[in-house]
């Protein structure tokens, strides 16, 4: 569930910033925003790496259970609970806020400027600049007490360990608000239109407040309460009572998060990458995915405790298969800009319909492949 974390969270705050009337450049960034915050709670990870390294060296056995027999006692506690994800949503928008305070930027989710030329506007006034500057001191203020009581908490029901995690995903939270928010200054600088601190703030907060239900399937689910209240869900949400039933149900909740994503990307590019789209990237190669039936018997039967053989043989057939797509993709369209240009320099919109087509057979290849899967596995 790694990746379907980030195509969910794209999906969901891409096209939201399209419904709302944000151009394509801004659905773009604000859909990447999101995904880089589904991404950041997993980054507990490393903590529970270095744990499980800890366990080894003292005697703990080397393999997948083992592994995350340790892990989960770390992984998923700290980071994932949704008291986390708003208190990481609020330290996001303030940095965002201090860095655009920073640069002098105040603008909003596509608002036009009041101006045709560089002095057509008056500079505002200090007082003026010290009434806009009191909603971006009070955010600061309110992410600064709201990180701190988290932390005190934390200390209070689980101890020093988890304080440390918690803060530093916090400052790691910190640190990629302030490189989007300037970012996103850059980008837009001179535009007419821009990316507010309030929408920054919501994209960030759709990854971060998703998260932790895409961890529902797998061990044991997130304490979404952590650390003011019980946990709500002290089992996993368990799709069948066959072990790789199951998996396989998991597998397809994933690969459709990915689908979401890419056709919010297809949907929201739709404009300026008229060359290639999602029924037309499809191609003929995908149907290589139904090869992978006979895994159902050659392979031991996977499930959750071990999917890896599941995921260590289904996922890089359909990445060749994406790749093999991908290069052919890219040299017909090649061959079609040299006839209608005259010239065979590779064109960005060639390069960029070439990997679409890429990403969108090996999500073919991948979906046939566990369809296929399945349905021998039905029949055994």
């Amino acid at each position: 569930m790694f990746v379907g974390h980030e195509f969910l969270a794209f999906a969901l705050a891409g096209l939201g910033a399209h419904r709302l009337g944000g151009d394509e450049r801004a659905s773009l960034w604000l859909g990447a925003v999101a995904a880089l915050a589904a991404l950041l709670p997993d980054l507990d990870v490393v903590y529970a790496v270095a744990t499980y390294a800890a366990a080894v060296a003292g005697g703990t056995p080397l393999g997948w259970e083992a592994f995350w027999g340790v892990a989960n006692g770390v992984h998923r506690v700290v980071t994932h609970p949704l008291p986390v994800g708003v208190v990481g949503t609020l330290v996001f928008g303030a940095t965002v806020v201090a860095v655009r305070r920073g640069r002098g930027t105040n603008s909003n989710l596509a608002q036009p400027t009041d101006s045709t030329g560089p002095n057509d506007v008056e500079p505002p006034s200090p007082i003026a600049r010290r009434h806009s500057s009191i909603p971006a001191v009070a955010g600061v203020a309110v992410a600064v007490v709201a990180a701190i009581t988290l932390l005190a908490t934390f200390y209070t029901t689980d101890g020093g360990a988890a304080t440390l995690v918690a803060a530093a995903f916090l400052l790691v939270v910190g640190v990629v608000g302030a490189l989007a928010g300037r970012r996103t200054t850059a980008a837009f600088a001179g535009d007419r239109t821009s990316l507010s601190p309030t929408a920054l703030t919501a994209a960030a907060g759709v990854g971060f407040l998703t998260h932790p239900f895409g961890d529902v399937f797998l061990a044991a689910p997130p304490p979404l309460l952590s650390p003011f209240g019980p946990p709500l869900l002290t089992e996993r949400i368990v799709l069948a009572t066959d072990p790789t039933l199951n998996l396989l149900g998991i597998l397809f909740a994933e690969v459709a998060t990915v689908w979401a994503g890419v056709a919010v990307f297809s949907r929201v590019t739709a404009d300026r990458l008229g060359g290639v789209r999602l029924r037309g990237a499809v191609d003929a190669r995908a149907a290589l995915g139904v090869g992978y039936a006979p895994a159902a018997f050659l392979l031991p039967r996977p499930t959750i405790a071990d999917a890896h053989v599941l995921g260590f043989t289904i996922v890089p057939l359909a990445i060749v298969v994406a790749l093999w797509a991908g290069r052919s993709a890219r040299a017909r369209l090649q061959r079609a800009d040299a006839e209608a240009t005259g010239t065979a320099d590779r064109s960005a919109p060639a390069r960029v319909d070439a990997a679409y087509v890429s990403v969108v057979v090996g999500l073919t290849t991948l979906t046939l492949a566990g369809v296929a899967y399945g349905a021998v596995y039905l029949l055994l």
